[in-house]
């Protein structure tokens, strides 16, 4: 193909580019750049979502009552046993194989299918896991009291994934919240359980958990706090994990009229002293308000963990002892964070700094650093280096304590779309991927069809580029892992593990994402194919006559693609396992799906059999999308004309071959690729026009020569003359559908080879 000149991006550095005309970005500049994201000069596909757990409740021997004086029971497990133990506010549901129902004669050992086997071999008693009914066939007659040893998930959003800091350890617990109840990780049972049975919280889902860890108790054991500034009215608590068998709360006095420090947005330790920020105080909220103790220990009233206290800690009309100061505006604090020595202080719109003065009579003083810029979201602050980084009404904001900046120049508009509804900016989540040098923040985007969010947008603060990946996470925190990788605590199957299986530092945590049902997952991993992150509630046959399926808040939308699984094999429905499927949004519990078939998900799924029992669960599949400026010759005043493109790709697995497809657009005709049917068709007025099968659409991933090695440049002939030309990497319906969406995708160079196509045409 002689004249035409190659066009080489390598070293790709720009990523997402918003907000600006296509024709002008740089060549390594993606106006979308969804589920992919620039990392270390390369293009990669994004990370899948690792399921570590569920949060869940243990039980041992509760009480069920007693028996019917008859052969066969039959009663609801979650009206029977769960009022006493759960609240209404939860969607519980059991975990599958942890069921044991006993009365001393009769045991009845769930199998994790729907049966309830008795000791005696016999299988004919059942358990739906769904609606919660339970059938016993005994072998006595006899009224008699059962007890029941069982696991539930209560079904709700995680609202904090926190570390507390272990005495003399590196390992720190990662303790996790829904709205109710806190939970620790279990790494001998691969399971999350309580922790601190006995204390229950009264969040919203979108009121997270601050906490910090200041000072040692009587056991010489470092000290946990937390709140959740709940409007319910949760006060601060602390604990130090061991021996406590539940939280304290912590409500100090603050003068002499006994007024008590009653909640608090955030807490930090900061020169020797606790600070709060944001506080609600006897006489009502402060919310521009700093408060602090004295300096050392912050206890004044003895408690099971803490038998060494100041009662004046606190007190504010004491010399020497606590304080106040209220920053002078009357915004609200929203978050704060370390910046050096100092303590950065975001409200609504304006950016602060708190620093130490080394008075003991006023030992802050509060300074201004922007009247403009502000942080609307408490948890959206990321903690760098040298800065702290929030999201405000304006804009992405970083500041280093001296200024305060915009830091989303590339992307000026996106923070206009997040939906500011249902308490929007107050879901943010962010975090710092230290391994990767990346940020992730979590957001509803203004499309969203749920109260959660349904994206996360990605920072690249090595090379100040930017993503979006599409997933539902609540909540973002550490992690780090108890035990090394085995068979079992590991759920895939040995073709997805391209990890290692020794943990090379287990001191280096991890990033974990907690969902709108209680899933909590890994973010880093090698895994291209999400794990299960959602769970079927019912499965049903409305007047429609289309499947339909009940997740509560499942946050999907039409166009997503989900494989289901986990339905016991030979109960209702458990057909549908293994399918992929499209969905279509019905309402925010619910969904209707579609199937694949002749290039596109239109076949509605209709087959139906009533007694679902449970189990099923949800993947999403994730679809990917790079689409690249509009290439052109316009300082020439020509078009431009490609012939074919080289890419050099990492390569799959010989026995798990992959693809992703090219689509090629023209001009800003957007929606219909040039190189894919129709628009490929020889138009030779037969009745069977066949597509030009010089045009490629499908790139491979596996070497075409037979030749081993990690990384094939693959070539794509697809010739095609504009004024401009943009090109698309994705996945196709088909490829979505038959395996290959587990491609693992990384570009790391392209070369286009271009010509002059003659003068510009006005088909703009």
């Amino acid at each position: 193909m002689a004249g035409y000149q190659p066009l080489k991006i390598t070293g790709n550095e720009t990523g997402l580019v918003q907000e600006r005309e296509e024709f002008l970005l740089p060549d390594d500049a993606y106006p979308t750049l969804q589920n992919a994201y620039v990392w270390r000069e390369r293009i990669r596909r994004k990370n899948a979502l690792e399921l570590l757990g569920r949060l869940q409740r243990n039980f041992i021997a509760s009480s069920l009552g007693s028996s019917p004086a008859s052969a066969t029971w039959t009663f609801n497990f979650y009206t029977t046993v769960l009022p006493n133990i759960s609240t209404i506010t939860e969607n519980p549901t059991l975990v599958p194989g942890t069921i044991i129902i006993t009365d001393g004669t009769d045991t009845f050992t769930d199998q994790g299918n729907g049966t309830l086997k008795r000791q005696d071999g016999d299988v004919s008693s059942t358990i739906n896991y769904s609606t919660g009914a339970i059938t016993l066939h005994r072998t006595i007659s006899t009224a008699i009291a059962f007890t029941v040893t069982f696991s539930y998930y209560p079904g709700l959003p995680v609202m904090g994934i926190r570390q507390k800091e272990n005495q003399n350890s590196t390992n720190d617990t990662t303790v996790f919240w829904d709205t109710i109840y806190a939970y620790v990780f279990n790494g001998i049972t691969n399971t999350f359980q309580e922790f601190l049975p006995g204390t229950t919280w009264t969040g919203q889902n979108y009121e997270f958990f601050w906490t910090t860890n200041y000072w040692i108790g009587t056991s010489n054991l470092k000290i946990f706090w937390a709140t959740n500034f709940s409007a319910s009215g949760d006060p601060i608590r602390y604990t130090n994990g061991q021996p406590a068998t539940n939280w304290i709360d912590f409500k100090p006095e603050i003068n002499a009229n006994h007024d008590t420090l009653n909640q608090a947005l955030a807490l930090l330790p900061f020169r020797g002293r606790l600070v709060a920020f944001n506080t609600i105080e006897t006489d009502g909220p402060h919310t521009n308000r700093i408060r602090w103790a004295a300096v050392g220990n912050p206890f004044t009233v003895v408690s099971a963990i803490v038998t060494s206290v100041n009662p004046k800690a606190w007190l504010d009309d004491v010399r020497g002892q606590g304080g106040f100061l209220d920053i002078p505006t009357s915004e609200d604090i929203v978050s704060v964070g370390f910046v050096r020595d100092n303590i950065v202080i975001y409200c609504e719109r304006s950016t602060w700094q708190l620093r130490y003065t080394g008075r003991t009579i006023a030992p802050f003083q509060i300074e201004r650093v922007n009247s403009e810029l502000g942080a609307q979201a408490t948890f959206s602050t990321v903690q760098f280096d040298t800065s702290l980084v929030g999201i405000g009404d304006k804009g992405i904001v970083e500041c280093d304590s001296y200024s305060s900046t915009r830091i989303d120049i590339k992307i000026p508009d996106f923070v206009f779309n997040f939906q500011d509804a249902n308490h929007g900016y107050e879901r943010i989540s962010g975090i710092r991927d230290f391994k990767n040098r990346l940020a992730y923040w979590t957001y509803c985007s203004s499309s969203s069809s749920g109260n959660f969010p349904d994206n996360r947008l990605v920072y690249n603060y090595e090379n100040d580029s930017w993503a979006i990946f599409t997933d539902s996470l609540t909540t973002l925190g550490n992690f780090q892992q108890p035990t090394s990788r085995t068979w079992i605590n590991t759920h895939e199957p040995w073709i997805k593990c391209k990890f290692s299986w020794v943990t090379p530092n287990a001191n280096i945590p991890v990033i974990l994402g907690g969902n709108q049902q209680g899933f909590v997952m890994y973010l880093t991993t090698e895994l291209t194919t999400n794990d299960p992150t959602l769970y079927i509630s019912a499965i049903t046959l409305p007047a429609s006559g289309l499947t339909t399926i009940t997740s509560p808040s499942h946050n999907l939308q039409t166009g997503q693609i989900i494989t289901i699984s986990g339905i016991p094999i030979g109960t209702p429905n458990s057909n549908l396992n293994g399918g992929v499927y499209y969905v279509i949004f019905v309402d925010v519990n619910s969904f209707t799906i579609n199937t694949y078939a002749n290039g596109e998900f239109e076949t509605p799924v209709t087959a139906f059999t009533a007694g679902y029992v449970g189990t099923g669960l949800i993947s999403v599949l994730d679809n990917f999308s790079i689409i690249s400026k509009k290439f052109n010759f316009l300082e020439e005043g020509q078009n431009i004309q490609m012939g074919y493109l080289d890419i050099l790709m990492d390569a799959s697995e010989v026995t798990n071959p992959g693809a992703i497809s090219l689509n090629v657009y023209v001009d800003y005709n957007d929606s219909e690729a040039t190189n894919t049917t129709p628009q490929n068709v020889i138009a030779n007025g037969s009745p069977d026009d066949l597509p030009d099968t010089f045009f490629n659409a499908t790139i491979p991933t596996t070497s075409s020569t037979g030749v081993e090695g990690s990384k094939f440049w693959q070539r794509v002939f697809c010739p095609t003359r504009g004024n401009f030309i943009t090109l698309e990497y994705t996945f196709s319906n088909l490829q979505m559908s038959n395996g290959q969406q587990d491609t693992d995708v990384q570009i790391d160079a392209q070369i286009l080879w271009l010509r002059r196509g003659g003068r510009i045409t006005q088909n703009i």
